[in-house]
């Protein structure tokens, strides 16, 4: 069956178009009718910055009443470079929420940008995003999404003891770019058989420095005895924990980073931390202190469209907090 037939049509007062800057007001409005608070203008152009075309938005008599976001991610593919599409601010207007079939406003905005923009000799090979576990459910009964992992928590008690004699922990510093760089290429090389989103010097600054609402702290974990760095660490203090947010480093220097995460902690004078990452690596972040426990958060792969299978990436993806656009 082609795709064409497979799509209901849309009803006579419904509108479909590429959404772009000019449309950001009545987008935040749908936002704040969608999920009952509004997003920061600062932080929408943010999420946005650079891009021409948004998303997919749907109309109906004159209004906004569905939108698809889209934002682009360079990654690596099991060890190749290759730009991947991430998903966020999905959202349809609570007067429009009562169909949940192919005839509703959600699968024609998803179905629409996944058509155009996904899929085999499409500009985006790869689409993902963070979805709850019924929003995935949803999608997935409509034949949008297949899952491909999961996120979890991992949570470690904060660490009081002394000061290693081995590895020291600092922020990191603006002129560290090249250090940066060069962790990213450690990691990268060591998760050839992963998909990793780049996390190189220019990432760091977009994503945490250049944040509008959030204060990231960024640290370098490097050898007393040599100066060798060994990774980066990204937090966020929160009123009773840490948040490790990203890392930077091959997986062999996890554990390391982690003593060091669980001693700034209790420095900070938090009781514990946590970190969300997928499923897979859970064990190698919480080592023999971690506890694990689901977030309800689904990795999704696009199963509308031809493309890469879904076994291909199930369990291959490496993602963390800060992977999303909401941590």
């Amino acid at each position: 069956m082609s795709l064409s037939k497979k799509i209901a049509i849309e009803p006579q007062t419904w509108v479909k178009q590429w959404a772009h800057h000019e449309n950001e007001a009545e987008l935040l409005n749908l936002f704040q009718a969608s999920f009952g608070y509004r997003m920061p203008l600062e932080l929408w152009r943010w999420k946005y910055r650079g891009l021409d075309m948004l998303g997919t938005l749907l109309r109906g008599d004159g209004r906004a009443i569905a939108f698809y976001g889209a934002m682009p991610r360079a990654i690596h593919r099991f060890g190749l470079p290759a730009t991947a599409v991430q998903i966020g601010d999905v959202m349809v207007h609570p007067d429009e929420r009562g169909t949940l079939t192919r005839k509703g406003a959600f699968f024609h905005a998803a179905a629409s940008f996944l058509e155009r923009f996904v899929g085999e000799d499409k500009a985006f090979p790869i689409a993902f995003g963070f979805p709850s576990a019924k929003v995935f459910r949803l999608a997935a009964r409509l034949g949008l999404y297949e899952r491909v992992g999961e996120l979890m928590r991992v949570s470690w008690p904060a660490l009081q003891t002394r000061p290693s004699y081995s590895v020291r922990l600092r922020p990191l510093s603006q002129n560290q770019g090249a250090t940066v760089d060069r962790l990213w290429l450690e990691m990268a090389d060591a998760l050839q058989d992963q998909v990793v989103g780049v996390r190189d010097w220019a990432y760091l600054q977009q994503r945490y420095l250049d944040h509008p609402t959030v204060d990231y702290q960024l640290y370098l974990a490097s050898s007393r005895l040599t100066g060798s760095p060994i990774g980066i660490v990204v937090t966020r203090i929160l009123d009773d924990a840490v948040e490790l947010l990203d890392i930077i480093a091959p997986p062999q220097r996890v554990a390391t980073l982690i003593h060091c995460l669980r001693r700034l902690t209790w420095n900070l004078g938090k009781p514990q931390a946590y970190a969300w990452i997928t499923a897979q690596h859970a064990p190698l972040l919480a080592g023999n202190t971690g506890e694990i426990t689901p977030t309800d958060i689904i990795i999704p792969h696009n199963h509308w469209t031809p493309g890469i299978p879904a076994a291909e990436l199930l369990d291959r993806w490496w993602l963390m907090g800060g992977d999303t656009d909401f941590r």
